[in-house]
């Protein structure tokens, strides 16, 4: 590759793909920007025709030559998806990139089918440990999760619809992070962030959590098991004012003199100031024994800080929490 085209590329991928439906969008924006030979894409495009094709001769065993347009398009998404599951490991779009150009269809599609396979034991062990870590505090909503999780583990065919996982991410993830990955990367990511959610949960008194979650449940006429937030967002929230007012520790029972001195001193900072904050106190309590959950909140802090310091700035950030006062006050 000449070192123009490196640069172009590096150029070009400034910003990053989405990661839904990848191969396909990088194949076409390759296409677009001129980043791959014709005969480059003309041989990729077929090979994944002929896979697709392949999948289709597997699926009849030789008894049939023609298979319906939904089943062909099952095929060919299954081809797709396994060759994400390959390209995403390569953490860069200008790698995925270069192998797509210098690397063997075949084989990224046999990698590719390692670790789909891979992603999807992994997930389910994912599962139950995430399952195990949040049960003392589950709502119904996580709960529901079960039927998916039981379908995923009994249908999902990773061979002829591997992109159908049955799993649907209904269960929002702390700072509302989306899951864009198809197949079973993208239910393992999914799940896998449900177990480090689960572990900083474990993080704090499990009691102190069921009684901020009885208050907050108060507070809007309904039970601790119908709340319908994240519950380890709703833990962050009351954490975040005891790492803003200083407080060391995991605790998640808030005063009102607490939130008084968070709206005074806050209210006016910028978002990406307070991500900064929480980011640096929450390192200090977390220390280095909770890296995995660190790294996890260093990346949902930015959208975490943006909701409360808009809270902060209307002065409503007590409404988003539930302060220990008289139950009676909720009433």
């Amino acid at each position: 590759m000449s070192d123009a085209m490196v640069l172009r590329q590096q150029d070009t991928f400034a910003v990053p793909l989405p990661h839904q439906d990848y191969s396909l969008r990088l194949l076409q924006y390759a296409a677009e920007q001129a980043l791959l030979d014709m005969p480059v894409l003309t041989a990729l495009r077929d090979g994944l025709h002929q896979a697709a094709a392949a999948r289709a001769a597997q699926y009849t065993a030789g008894r049939s030559t023609t298979v319906t347009r939904r089943q062909a398009e099952a095929f060919y998404a299954s081809v797709l998806t396994q060759l994400d599951a390959a390209l995403l490991t390569l953490k860069s779009d200008a790698a995925a990139l270069e192998a797509l150009r210098s690397q063997s269809l075949t084989d990224l599609l046999e990698q590719g089918a390692i670790m789909t396979i891979q992603a999807y034991e992994l997930a389910k062990e994912q599962f139950r440990r995430a399952y195990q870590l949040t049960k003392p505090v589950q709502t119904s909503f996580f709960h529901a999760l079960l039927s998916d999780f039981e379908r995923f583990c009994t249908k999902y065919d990773a061979r002829f619809n591997a992109k159908d996982t049955k799993v649907v991410f209904s269960y929002p993830l702390l700072g509302g992070r989306a899951i864009t990955e198809n197949g079973a990367i993208g239910v393992c990511s999914y799940y896998t962030s449900l177990r480090i959610e689960g572990e900083f949960l474990k993080c704090f008194d499990t009691e102190e959590i069921c009684a901020m979650m009885q208050r907050y449940a108060n507070r809007f006429l309904t039970s601790p098991d119908m709340i319908a937030e994240n519950i380890a967002e709703l833990v962050l929230r009351h954490w975040a004012v005891h790492l803003l007012c200083d407080v060391l520790g995991f605790a998640v029972t808030v005063s009102p003199e607490m939130i008084e001195t968070v709206q005074a001193e806050y209210s006016t900072i910028p978002a990406e100031h307070l991500a900064e904050r929480l980011q640096q106190k929450a390192s200090e309590n977390l220390g280095s024994t909770h890296l995995s959950i660190m790294q996890y909140l260093t990346a949902a802090l930015p959208a975490f800080a943006a909701v409360m310091q808009e809270r902060l700035a209307q002065k409503r950030l007590e409404g988003w929490l539930a302060p220990l006062i008289s139950d009676a006050e909720y009433g």
